[in-house]
This record gives C-alpha cells, sequence and structure tokens, in this order.
C-alpha cells in the first residue's frame, strides 16, 4: 500500500526567491539534495504530492500557462532522477482574496485526498514556514519542518514539526527510517 507525503514547493524542493516569485523556468533552482530525495521517497513506495501557493498567478506576475510550464519541467526532470510527483496542487490567489486554498487553510490538502484517497493522519507534510505548519495541522497531518537552523519557537507552538531537518534529503531519510 502506498504511503503518501505532502511537499511544500519553493523552500522544500527548489530554491525559494525572497520576495519574489519562480516565474519562469530559469528560476527554477532545485535544492541541493532534493531530486535525491524525491528518488528515495519514491523507491520506498512514497506517492509526493504537491502542495503550494503560487500567488504570482493572481498576483499578474506570470500567467497560468508559466506555471504550468515550469511544472511540467520540474516533473520531468525529478521522473530522469528516478522521482516521481503523480500530483500538483497550487493555490494561485494572492493573500488577500480569502480563498479556501491558500495555506495555511487546508483546501489544498483536502482537495489531494478528495482526489488521492490518503489518512490525513499518517500523511506528513513537509514545509518550510509556518502556514505549511498550519495547513497539516488543520487537516490533522503531522508536518516536518525544512529549515538550515532550528526554529525553537516554532517547536514550542501547538502546532509544531515532529521534526525539523536542514533540508528534504534529511526529510525523506526521517521519513524512510521512522517506525510505522
Amino acid at each position: 500500500m502506498p504511503r503518501f507525503v505532502l511537499l511544500d514547493r519553493d523552500g522544500v524542493i527548489n530554491r525559494r526567491i525572497i520576495s519574489a516569485y519562480v516565474t519562469a523556468w530559469e528560476k527554477f533552482v532545485f535544492l541541493p539534495g532534493a531530486l535525491e530525495a524525491l528518488r528515495l521517497l519514491h523507491e520506498n513506495n512514497y506517492q509526493v504530492i504537491v502542495v503550494s501557493n503560487q500567488a504570482g498567478v493572481g498576483k499578474g506576475l506570470m500567467t497560468a500557462a508559466d506555471l504550468d510550464e515550469i511544472t511540467r519541467r520540474f516533473v520531468a526532470e525529478v521522473e530522469a532522477q528516478g522521482g516521481r510527483i503523480p500530483g500538483v496542487y497550487y493555490c494561485t490567489h494572492g493573500p488577500a482574496d480569502g480563498c479556501e486554498c491558500r495555506k495555511p487553510k487546508p483546501g489544498l490538502l483536502r482537495r489531494a485526498q478528495a482526489e488521492h484517497h490518503f489518512d490525513f493522519g499518517r500523511t506528513f507534510v513537509v514545509g518550510d514556514t509556518e502556514s505549511d505548519l498550519l495547513a497539516a495541522h488543520a487537516a490533522g497531518c503531522p508536518a516536518i519542518m525544512v529549515s538550515e537552523t532550528p526554529v525553537a519557537a516554532l517547536e514550542k507552538l501547538p502546532h509544531a514539526p515532529r521534526v525539523t531537518v536542514p533540508n528534504l534529503l534529511a526529510a525523506a531519510e526521517f521519513l524512510v527510517n521512522k517506525p510505522e
């Protein structure tokens, strides 16, 4: 039976651009170890689902077609390296739009669950922001925080991550080595 893991994109799989957006494939840079992590998850029967806020579309900084092209290319590169991403879910709304899909609300996670039929309580969310932790908490998922430095303040919150790791590869290793 496959296991599932929900990954944020920017800051987990690829480099986050501070105060800007990945608006073209040329700006998409895989983080060190990310492709290896995605291959490791696939080899260990994890279904990787990406759930990511992408407000650049809603703000008019890129088109939906631009986002689709970035997604097509990064998913193809993951597959070329031995990984697999069977689902990608984006919220393209801006922060002020009040939608239900923008993290920290759990709408994207619920949409992914409705289409892939996984158990929230057994599905980790891997993210790099507090909004990822809040979305995981709202859906009832355990969370892993990706941060190069431990975030002690987040670990004291009621929606604290199960573990804080420096990168996606460390998160993947945690997942494949944790007891069931």
